[in-house]
């Protein structure tokens, strides 16, 4: 049976929005899964992170998440939720195997998580190599803040596409069967890197998420971005 995800990114501490979408999309189906590709909060602090995760944890769905720029970098492993944060750990589940890396290449607005494409590069891989080696049968999903460089999902509203050169230049020689990703709020969309699939839900504080399911045995992925 197809593995269902419900992804989410840029929250950033509207709780009524994530209340919607979780309310529309757990009224009408089974998830099996829930992501979050950070910016759980808005420049808020580790309680902040907390109050939206503990709205995700009252559904009783699995979910994972990391944290984006506009998160505490002090907290980039986890906070006091019953979520999986993928940049402490990985996570095996259904026959696919979760790795992340929050917080985004420097921005001109100095937010609190920032990294350079190297420290991210290093992260993914170290990750990679520690987790994904025992589960290499499974698929194979990044969860990251900042998005590759591409055609869709890093675009911002001015044309310049902001995404990590070096990022995408993993994807292309590692393959993962997913990446998701967020950051660019008016970047919503679905684009390949190579053979992989690389997609931004948009940002979940205006009510937009993503629907994806994964058929393992065959390979097969389908992405459906939603909004409330």
């Amino acid at each position: 049976m197809p593995l269902k995800l419900l992804c989410l990114t840029d929250i950033h501490g509207k709780i009524s929005s994530l209340s919607a979408i979780l309310g529309k999309v757990l009224g009408d189906q089974k998830v099996d899964l829930i992501t979050i590709s950070g910016d759980i909060s808005h420049f808020g602090q580790g309680e902040d992170i907390e109050q939206a995760l503990n709205v995700i944890d009252k559904t009783g769905v699995p979910y994972c998440y990391v944290l984006g720029n506009c998160d505490p970098i002090e907290l980039r492993d986890g906070v006091r939720a019953e979520g999986i944060c993928l940049e402490a750990t990985c996570m095996s589940y259904m026959g696919i195997t979760l790795i992340g890396c929050g917080g985004a290449t420097p921005t001109p607005f100095g937010t609190p998580f920032e990294i350079s494409d190297d420290e991210m590069v290093n992260i993914i891989t170290k990750s990679r190599a520690e987790c994904y080696g025992e589960n290499s049968a499974n698929a194979l999903m990044l969860v990251v803040h900042n998005p590759p460089k591409g055609e869709i999902v890093d675009r911002t509203r001015t044309g310049l596409h902001v995404g990590s050169a070096k990022l995408r230049d993993l994807i292309l020689k590692t393959s993962p069967l997913l990446v998701q990703c967020g950051h660019i709020h008016e970047a919503a969309g679905v684009e390949h890197v190579g053979r992989t699939v690389v997609f931004n839900p948009g940002p979940a504080f205006r009510g937009s998420y993503a629907l994806v399911e994964v058929d393992n045995l065959r390979g097969g992925v389908c992405v459906a971005l939603g909004t409330i």
